[in-house]
């Protein structure tokens, strides 16, 4: 279990402002090798917020990857989360910036679980 601050870059040449998310996050990997990661919006005193970045709000969330079994090349993958990006942005904003968001946090995953398995 930790506390995790997660900040994003500004986007779209400046027009959505760097986020910072604080998350009480626990990592476990069970006995049949399924991987989970569950997490939720944590206020801490070692992470104010900061000037320069708006404060988003992750409600729970998580993923879970589970091995396929007998094939220990493949993972399947559950995820569910919600997030607030906090702020002034317009919805059309949000569509066009989050679907892309979410394919790298995928890609990372995937870097991550390889790592992992090694």
């Amino acid at each position: 279990i930790s506390v995790c601050r997660t900040t994003t870059p500004s986007a779209f040449m400046k027009i959505i402002s760097p986020r910072e998310f604080v998350d009480v996050v626990l990592m476990k990997q069970c006995e049949d090798g399924t991987m989970l990661s569950a997490a939720t919006n944590v206020e801490h005193a070692l992470c104010p917020p900061q000037a320069n970045f708006v404060r988003g709000f992750n409600y729970p969330c998580g993923c879970f990857c589970i091995p396929v079994p007998g094939e220990s090349d493949r993972t399947q993958l559950l995820s569910f989360f919600q997030t607030d990006l906090g702020g002034y942005l317009p919805q059309t904003v949000v569509d066009s910036f989050f679907p892309a968001s979410i394919a790298a946090f995928y890609s990372n995953l995937t870097k991550a679980v390889k790592t992992l398995k090694a």
